[in-house]
């Protein structure tokens, strides 16, 4: 009995900031939805956004998108563009339980980050 109560201890801790990190987790990815869901604005009321050849977007800039300058390398582009999709790829959110519009908003994100990037890489010729 007294083992038992000794790893009961041992892993109490453990567990605590494993549920801690589920909900920071989940904090994070609300206020991540929100702050998202605010640069949105109401371009995305009128349904999803379909992949097209040419890049059309709600800001216009391309390298705004990616969050560099238009004076960039090639290899800071492409590094943007990782850290990019990394960071807004549909995949991610869906295990966390969040609102299907987040998941929707993420894609849609996704996609035109996809888009710029094409854009750039089509008018650089990479």
């Amino acid at each position: 009995m007294a083992f038992i109560l000794r790893i009961l201890r041992a892993l109490l801790p453990l567990f605590f900031f494993y549920l801690v990190g589920k909900i920071l987790r989940n904090f994070m990815a609300v206020y991540r939805y929100q702050h998202y869901r605010g640069q949105a604005g109401s371009g995305q009321q009128g349904g999803g956004q379909q992949r097209t050849s040419s890049f059309t977007s709600r800001e216009g800039d391309p390298y705004e998108i990616l969050g560099c300058p238009s004076s960039s390398s090639n290899d800071e582009i492409k590094k943007r563009y990782r850290e990019q999709i990394a960071k807004y790829h549909p995949d991610r959110f869906v295990g966390m339980s969040l609102d299907e519009d987040f998941v929707k908003l993420a894609s849609s994100k996704f996609q035109e980050i996809q888009l710029a990037y094409d854009a750039i890489r089509k008018s650089r010729g990479f």
